[in-house]
């Protein structure tokens, strides 16, 4: 299916991660059915509505920014889709007249801080705006955290994935989009870092040692029960927040990581 797509200069690189597209295409047509109503949350340019509007009976597409919101409606048009409705307007407030069979929401980042698919999902959720049986787009993430050498001292994407990992990937939330979940959460984790001379070593040839070690974070996202995919350049990044002050015991180290899902990244905290 070929689209004629215009958007804002912020959401060109987006369209560019063609295997982020793809994902989501795939779990949208194995997903929506042709009876269907879809709602989708945070509709950005109205692709991923656009791909279910080919099969679903209706779609409804929200989105809350009013310049990305112009761009969705002339994309609607020039694509001849009439079984979208688009609303401008934020999706924790307004209230869908329908329930419906699928919400698609695409609003995630990097252990979902930084982006509101947790407030908006929950609030969707409180609301009853999914059928018992309806369906989640995606329906988890899974969290993992590695102890990695950091080379900068202040919180940084690593997109390229370059950071070297000093632990195991420690699996250390699941979030589930079918129920409420808390915003401020909290996670002790418990690192076992075999090489520890090695470390010492690195630390001896650094200047400032307290920046040196860092948690890498990264979110697998499960769009449907058998598909979870990975990070792609414009899907969940891993992210790598510095540990001042690390005390590493018995070739292990604890770590308390505090954040807010739907805040930002001043929320994270590290002890």
């Amino acid at each position: 299916m070929k689209l004629r797509l215009s958007v804002p200069q912020w959401h060109h690189s987006m369209l560019l991660d063609k295997e982020r597209l793809a994902i989501f295409k795939r779990a949208i047509e194995k997903t929506v059915k042709p009876r269907d109503v879809v709602y989708d949350v945070g509709t950005g340019s109205g692709v991923l509505a656009m791909f279910a509007a080919k099969i679903a009976k209706k779609v409804y597409a929200i989105e809350l920014d009013p310049i990305t919101y112009q761009y969705a409606i002339e994309n609607i048009k020039v694509n001849k889709f009439d079984n979208i409705t688009l609303i401008e307007g934020d999706a924790i407030d307004y209230n869908i007249q329908d329930r419906v069979d699928v919400i698609i929401a695409e609003m995630l980042d990097t252990a979902l801080i930084t982006e509101p698919q947790i407030p908006v999902i929950n609030s969707l959720i409180r609301k009853g705006v999914l059928k018992e049986s309806g369906k989640i787009i995606p329906e988890r993430v899974h969290n993992t955290a590695q102890i990695v050498v950091a080379k900068m001292n202040h919180i940084y994407y690593d997109e390229e994935i370059t950071s070297k990992p000093l632990s195991n990937e420690v699996l250390y939330s699941t979030v589930d989009f079918y129920r409420i979940n808390k915003e401020d959460v909290s996670h002790q984790l418990e690192f076992n870092i075999p090489n520890i001379e090695h470390i010492k070593s690195i630390f001896e040839k650094c200047e400032y040692h307290s920046d040196l070690l860092g948690i890498r974070l990264n979110t697998y996202t499960e769009l449907t029960e058998d598909s979870i995919a990975g990070s792609t350049p414009m899907l969940n990044p891993p992210l790598i927040i510095p540990i001042n002050n690390p005390r590493i015991e018995d070739n292990i180290l604890k770590v308390k990581l505090s954040y807010r899902m739907g805040g930002d990244l001043e929320s994270i905290k590290v002890r």
